[in-house]
């Protein structure tokens, strides 16, 4: 929908049979005025690209003075001047072909890969954004008459930033611009205004206009987005997200990500290397780690098992961080879906089908914590009598249980690192069982953890309920782990995975009355 212009040559090789070589040559001219007379070139030679051979040929002017960075091993490069000219040559003799491991950070972190700039130093490459970007922030009269309407009553520097930041988040639409010039040059921030909508450069702008307003300075900041941890060893356009920070308050926040409180970035913009710019000048930071204290969800469910073994109950969750952010989306989907309809198909998915509701949360109350409440009913009942084991109900969570986010999946022998998170999920449950029913044994205590995690689990039997209390507190310093790590959390994450499936235990009868003392009831 963005390339309506987009032209395509479909190449056809009438006779191919088992065995043969394709080979196509092509030409591509590119022009790009956005970046001034720079020249910038990457390539990327993965191992999981079934590569024989690599030769990379590049001719340009003496006076040009190209940087070239070779990562990784397996490079040649001879270089020739000749009239003026200077040759790069660059070999490369590919490993043999591997596949990519399953949710590994980016290739462009850890494969081999050319890098071919003009840009000295990253200054120099702050400063050919920052020729797109400055002056755009223009405080017109309708944005001074804004900002003095969104901080009407408020004297907090910190509450009029959160004020201004969720007016942003909450009235403009994210609408994805990259083509040409628009994909370094914001749109001026009383266009964005008039438009209502715009791409996280033109929130960007329209937010530091806002602060400007009310004498708040921001900077913008450059920042690529996914799963990708460092920069390449060369100054390099290879940023594709914008956001704000604020000095004053020295934080980060991107008014694209709508359902977020201030201060709470997405995931993928956790630990990662930015690159500051603002008429003050430029600078290379990093975004702060996650830390578990800041993003927390608290389930509480509580359960009544009828006589005829029917289960129905209410989930209560307490959110923070990119907890709370995530659940403001999903409020947003109740919405759309209706509160019965997700509530079936949210039970559905997690294997215990049934009906429910959930009461509607307000997709734009950005106060913390932020909380979701549902009631449900099961279809499944626990199979009469109560003897032996029967499944524990975990009740109609919007995320998953403890444990299964912050590491994803485990992959034994990993080779690669892969993004991990910092976060905190306590899990209570609460099954009051029917008079005359046999009550469940408590679970066995449960400590397992180590320097990357802390997972417990107790419960006990108050009357006739039982109490069970699982929390699991990742603790990893950086949002790229090792293969080590893999190594340390493999088993213990096993075990607590494990443990979160322990089944109830009620006793046998036949047994306990063929075990019974002589003269007992």
């Amino acid at each position: 929908m963005y390339q309506r212009d987009a032209k395509i040559k479909t190449l056809i090789f009438p006779d191919v049979q088992v065995g043969d070589t394709l080979v196509y040559v092509t030409r591509t001219h590119h022009f790009d005025k956005r970046l001034g007379e720079h020249f910038v070139y990457s390539a990327l030679l993965s191992q999981s690209l079934p590569l024989t051979s690599y030769r990379l040929e590049v001719l340009a002017p003496v006076a040009i003075d190209l940087n070239v960075h070779l990562q990784g091993e397996g490079f040649s490069h001879v270089v020739a001047d000749e009239s003026g000219v200077r040759r790069h040559l660059i070999g490369f003799a590919p490993k043999p072909w591997r596949q990519d491991e399953p949710d590994a950070v980016s290739v462009w972190d850890r494969e081999p890969r050319i890098t071919i700039t003009t840009f000295k130093s990253m200054e120099q490459l702050a400063a050919a954004y920052w020729r797109h970007m400055q002056g755009k922030d223009v405080v017109t009269a309708e944005i001074q008459s804004l900002a003095d309407d969104i901080t009407r009553g408020i004297d907090d520097r910190r509450a009029q930033v959160s004020a201004i930041d969720h007016w942003v988040k909450r009235n403009i639409r994210y609408v994805m611009v990259y083509l040409g010039a628009g994909g370094f040059t914001p749109n001026p921030a009383f266009v964005v205004l008039k438009n209502r909508y715009g791409d996280c450069k033109d929130h960007a702008v329209l937010m530091s206009a806002l602060l400007k307003a009310k004498n708040i300075a921001s900077e913008q900041v450059l920042i690529l987005m996914g799963n990708s941890y460092r920069l390449a060893a060369l100054p390099m356009p290879e940023f594709n997200h914008a956001m704000l920070y604020i000095p004053e308050l020295s934080i980060y926040t991107d008014p694209t990500a709508s359902t977020a409180s201030l201060g709470v970035l997405p995931t993928g913009s956790y630990d990662k290397p930015v690159l500051h710019v603002a008429d003050t000048g430029s600078r290379v930071a990093r975004t702060p780690p996650m830390r578990s204290e800041d993003h927390v969800s608290m389930s509480t469910t509580r359960m009544t098992v009828d006589a005829n073994g029917s289960i129905r109950g209410t989930t209560r969750e307490v959110l923070t961080g990119t907890f709370a952010s995530t659940a403001r989306q999903i409020a947003a989907k109740i919405e759309r879906t209706g509160p019965e309809t997700f509530a079936a198909d949210k039970l559905r998915s997690q294997g215990h089908p049934g009906t429910g509701t959930f009461i509607p949360a307000n997709p734009f109350d950005y106060s913390e914590p932020y909380v979701v409440e549902g009631s449900f009913a099961l279809t499944d009942k626990l199979q009469m009598p109560l003897e032996g084991l029967r499944d524990t109900p975990s009740g109609m969570l919007l995320f998953r249980r403890p444990g299964y986010w912050p590491f994803g999946a485990r992959l034994a022998d990993r080779k690669t690192n892969f993004p991990c998170f910092a976060a905190k999920q306590v899990e209570k449950i609460e099954i009051e069982f029917a008079e005359g029913l046999p009550l469940p044994k408590p679970f066995t205590e449960v400590n397992i953890g180590n320097r990357h995690f802390a997972y417990t689990s107790i419960s006990h039997i108050e009357g006739r309920t039982l109490k069970i209390r699982r929390e699991f507190v990742s603790t990893v310093v950086s949002q790229q782990c090792t293969p080590e790590i893999e190594a340390d959390i493999g088993e213990p994450l096993q075990r607590v995975v494990r443990n979160l499936k322990a089944r109830m235990k009620f006793a046998n009868e036949r047994a306990d009355r063929k075990e019974a003392p002589s003269g007992s009831l």
